[in-house]
């Protein structure tokens, strides 16, 4: 939908002996009127999201990717590839 934010990706971290209850979440969305792209954290997962914007694909990917990094020395993520609506 116009207008609307799109989900395009969103992950769960995980400890490694633990599938149930997520250490932090990660979204990424992309701004449907071209403005570009935000990045969504809660680390724990029970907390307020961290927002921050990105002018394009690119950068808002290359943090996402950071932060995917950062995660796997406390476990790992369960990640789901969302596309257009």
């Amino acid at each position: 939908m116009a207008g609307f934010p799109q989900v395009r990706e969103s992950a769960w971290l995980y400890a490694p002996d633990d599938d149930v209850v997520p250490l932090a979440h990660v979204r990424l969305e992309e701004r449907m009127d071209g403005s570009g792209w935000d990045l969504y954290l809660s680390d724990p997962a029970s907390a307020p999201s961290q927002h921050v914007r990105y002018p394009d694909e690119a950068g808002a990917r290359a943090e996402l990717e950071r932060v995917y990094a950062a995660g796997r020395a406390d476990g790992w993520w369960d990640v789901h590839r969302h596309g257009g609506y």
